[in-house]
C-alpha cells in the first residue's frame, strides 16, 4: 500500500523492472517477489547487487530476506533495516493480497493492450488515406502548391492550437489534418530546398518502426538490436571513408556531430579540460572554412573555446578552403602563444556546395599536431558513389568525419553519423569517444571492462537516444550500396542538367559551374539583363 512505499529500495538499472512503477497500488511487492527469486542476504548496513530476470538491481539499507523456500508470494516476509527503526517485519499477506492484485493487473494489461491495438487500427483507418490523398497531390504540381503560406499571425487563426482538457480522437485526426494542409511539401516535384528533400516510403515505415519500438540506444538490454545494427553501420561507412579502424555513434543532427568531434578533439589534445576546465595557459584556437556551416562557430562558443577563437580560413573563387592560408593562420596563432588544436574542413558547402581539399588540408594538420575533422553532413554521401568519391580523396587521413544519410541518401530525417579515425600518425587514439564522454555512472552501466562493454552511452553525451541506425540499416537494405550509389549519381547527373539549363538562359545568371548539387544564380529582371555579359 501507499504507507509503505518508502520501504522499498529496489532500483532498476537496466529496465526489466522499475520500482517507480511497481510500486503504485501494491504492485511493488510484486517487485520484492520476483526479485526473491535470485535475491541474496544482505546484514545490516549492506548495499549491493543482485541479477533479477537479465536485469541488475541494486539492494541498500541492508534489505534482507527472511523466509525462502516457499512457492506462493503468500507469507513471504521481508525485513528493512536502517538506524532509525531497528528493523520490523511485514507479512506481504497483510499487505495485499499479491494473487488477486497479480490476476487483476494481468486483466487489466490484457484490455489495454486489446485497447492500444483497436486504436491503432482505428487511427491507421482515418489517417492512411489521408497520407496516401497527401502524396498522390503531391503528383500532382500544377493543382497544389508546395505550401499553402501563411502569415504567423494568420495560420495561428486558422489552426485550432488550444490544447482540450479532454482530449479525443477528432482532435487527433484533425491536427493530422493540419500538419498535412499547412506545411511545406518537401517531396513535392517543385520543392528545390538545398539539402534535403522528402522521404520515401521505405523511409516512412522505418520512421514509424523506431515510434512503435520506441528503444533508448544507452544499454546493450534496452536496445539490443540497434545496438549491434549501429555498431555494424559504423564499421561499414568506416570502410567507406577509408578509416581503417572506425569508431563511432549515431547523433541528433550535423551540426550535434560537429560539436561531438570538436569535443572528442579537446579532450584528446587538452585532457585535463574534461575534468578541471580550461585553464588560462591553454589559449585554444580551432580553424574552418569562411564557407564553412555555421555549426562549427557554435561549437566553439558551448565548449568553451569562444567564436572570436574560431578563425575562418579564406577560400579561392569557388568556395574551397585555402590550404596555405590554413598553415599561415595556424603559424600565426603559435607565434601568439595560442594554441591550435581543431580544423574542421567541408564536403559539400551549405551555399556553393564545394569540397574543400581534404588531402593538402591533413597534411598541414598532421604537421602541426592538429585534428582534422571533415563536415560531410551534406556531401560525405559521395563516399558511396565510384564516380565521385574523389572528390573526398584523403579523407582517410582525417581523425574524424560525420555525414547526413537524411540528405543525399534520401534517409527520413534525422539520421547523422559520427566516425572517428584511430591511427597511430592521427590525433585520435583507441577508445577515444569513451574517454571523451564516460562518467562512469555505474548506476546504469555493469560491464565488467567499459572497454568490452557494448553499451553505447559510454560514446555519447545523450541518454536518451533514438535507434536512428534502424533508418539507416533498413533504407541500405530496401535499395543496396548500388542503390544508394546510383541515388547520388543521379543528384549529380541533374545538377549538371539544371546547370546548363540555367546557363543558356537569358532570364537567369549562373554565378558558377557546381561541384555538386547546389546550383548558384540569379533571376535577371528585364530592366538589368542587357547589362549583364553572358560568360
Amino acid at each position: 500500500g501507499g504507507q509503505h512505499v518508502e520501504c522499498l529500495s529496489l532500483v532498476s538499472q537496466r529496465s526489466a523492472l522499475c520500482s517507480s512503477s511497481c510500486l503504485e497500488g501494491g504492485g511493488g511487492w510484486l517487485a520484492v517477489w520476483e526479485a526473491k527469486q535470485a535475491m541474496s542476504r544482505f546484514e545490516k548496513g549492506v548495499n549491493g547487487t543482485v541479477p533479477v530476470l537479465g536485469s541488475t538491481f541494486t539492494v541498500t539499507n541492508g534489505w534482507e530476506e527472511v523466509e525462502r523456500g516457499r512457492t506462493s508470494p503468500r507469507g513471504l516476509h521481508v525485513r528493512k533495516f536502517d538506524e532509525s527503526s531497528g528493523g520490523h517485519e511485514w507479512d506481504l499477506a497483510s499487505v495485499v493480497d499479491t494473487a488477486e492484485a497479480t490476476s487483476t493487473a494481468e486483466c487489466a494489461d490484457r484490455r489495454d493492450l486489446d485497447q492500444e491495438v483497436k486504436e491503432l487500427d482505428d487511427l491507421f483507418a482515418a489517417i492512411y488515406p489521408l497520407v496516401r490523398q497527401y502524396e498522390l497531390e503531391n503528383a500532382s504540381p500544377d493543382d497544389h502548391k508546395v505550401v499553402e503560406f501563411l502569415t504567423s499571425q494568420d495560420l495561428s487563426a486558422v489552426v485550432h492550437l488550444a490544447l482540450p482538457e479532454e482530449g479525443s480522437s477528432a482532435e487527433f485526426i484533425q491536427g493530422c489534418q493540419d500538419a498535412l494542409r499547412y506545411s511545406v511539401r518537401t517531396s513535392h516535384p517543385r520543392f528545390m530546398n538545398q539539402l534535403f528533400a522528402g522521404s520515401e516510403p521505405s523511409g516512412q515505415i522505418a520512421e514509424l518502426l523506431t515510434s512503435v519500438i520506441n528503444n533508448s540506444v544507452h544499454t546493450y538490454a534496452a536496445a539490443p538490436l540497434a545496438t549491434i545494427v549501429e555498431q555494424h553501420l559504423i564499421q561499414q561507412v568506416g570502410n567507406l571513408a577509408g578509416f581503417g579502424n572506425a569508431d563511432g555513434v549515431f547523433c541528433p543532427g550535423g551540426s550535434y556531430a560537429n560539436m561531438g568531434a570538436m569535443l572528442v578533439a579537446r579532450n584528446e589534445l587538452f585532457p585535463h579540460v574534461r575534468d578541471l576546465g580550461w585553464q588560462h595557459t591553454d589559449s585554444p584556437v580551432v580553424f574552418t572554412s569562411a564557407q564553412a556551416h555555421y555549426s562549427v562557430k557554435k561549437a566553439a562558443m558551448m565548449l568553451g573555446v569562444g567564436t572570436a577563437n574560431c578563425i575562418l580560413v579564406p577560400t579561392d573563387c569557388e568556395g574551397r578552403m585555402n590550404p596555405h592560408a590554413l598553415e599561415s593562420l595556424i603559424l600565426q596563432a603559435k607565434s601568439q602563444g595560442k594554441t591550435p588544436f581543431f580544423v574542421s574542413c567541408t564536403t559539400g558547402t551549405t551555399v556553393t556546395g564545394s569540397f574543400d581539399p581534404i588531402r593538402a588540408i591533413a597534411d598541414v594538420c598532421r604537421k602541426h599536431g592538429v585534428w582534422a575533422h571533415v563536415d560531410g553532413a551534406w556531401g560525405g554521401a559521395v563516399i558511396f558513389s565510384d564516380k565521385h568519391r574523389g572528390l573526398v580523396d584523403g579523407l582517410e587521413k582525417c581523425d574524424s568525419f560525420c555525414f547526413n544519410p537524411h540528405k543525399l541518401l534520401g534517409v527520413s530525417s534525422q539520421c547523422t553519423m559520427l566516425l572517428v579515425n584511430v591511427q597511430q600518425d592521427g590525433c585520435c587514439g583507441a577508445g577515444a569517444l569513451q574517454r571523451s564522454n564516460d562518467t562512469l555512472a555505474d548506476y546504469l552501466f555493469h560491464s565488467a571492462t567499459q572497454q568490452d562493454s557494448d553499451d553505447l552511452g559510454h560514446k555519447s553525451t545523450q541518454c536518451g537516444r533514438k535507434p536512428d541506425c534502424l533508418k539507416l540499416w533498413l533504407h541500405w537494405k530496401r535499395h543496396g550500396t548500388k542503390g544508394l550509389a546510383a541515388r547520388v549519381d543521379r543528384a549529380f547527373a541533374y545538377s549538371r542538367r539544371l546547370a546548363h539549363l540555367v546557363s543558356r538562359d537569358h532570364r537567369f545568371h549562373l554565378l558558377l559551374q557546381p561541384e555538386s548539387c547546389n546550383i548558384c544564380f540569379y533571376y535577371l529582371p528585364p530592366s538589368i539583363r542587357a547589362r549583364v555579359t553572358p560568360e
